[in-house]
């Protein structure tokens, strides 16, 4: 982690987020990872990255010799939207990190620096969707996220932004 960088995503990112989110998506071992065309392909993942970047979209990739992993946020309509969509005015988020690379506190990183973005840009809430038995779901809730609905065996969670006083 030591060498870790974080930076703003990028247009030219486009394909490595696409291959982040066929890691998000499919994140079992014993499951085999789409690749960045079989996502952008596939119109129940498609939507997290269509015409990125759009108005209000932010992201971050975390690199070391190269991109190692990456999160980013949009928001939806209640027509057009993600699994873990809530509400149009809290954005929902995508993040993942190579799997040689995790558990090195990437994830946590890039998460942590993701939420603040979304604060920073006034928005109430974040929100995600998570399996119930994904690893990741642990960081999540340490994150300060919260199981709000469930659908099937996939959780959707929010973490409101800090009031100010």
């Amino acid at each position: 982690m030591n060498n870790v960088c974080v930076r703003p995503a990028a247009a030219e990112d486009f394909t490595f987020l696409a291959t982040m989110l066929g890691e998000s998506a499919v994140w079992r071992p014993d499951k085999p990872t789409p690749t960045a065309v079989q996502v952008l392909a596939d119109p129940r993942y498609a939507m997290y990255l269509a015409g990125w970047p759009r108005p209000g979209d932010h992201g971050l990739v975390a690199e070391d010799a190269g991109p190692v992993g990456a999160a980013w946020y949009r928001t939806f309509t209640e027509t057009s939207h993600g699994h873990g969509f809530v509400t149009e005015d809290v954005p929902e988020l995508a993040i993942a990190v190579v799997a040689s690379r995790r558990h090195e506190g990437i994830g946590r990183r890039l998460l942590a620096d993701l939420v603040d973005a979304s604060v920073a840009q006034g928005y109430p809430a974040i929100s995600l969707s998570v399996a119930e038995n994904n690893p990741a779901r642990g960081l999540y809730e340490s994150s300060g996220f919260v199981p709000v609905e469930k659908r099937g065996s996939t959780w959707t969670m929010v973490r409101d932004a800090p009031r100010s006083n």
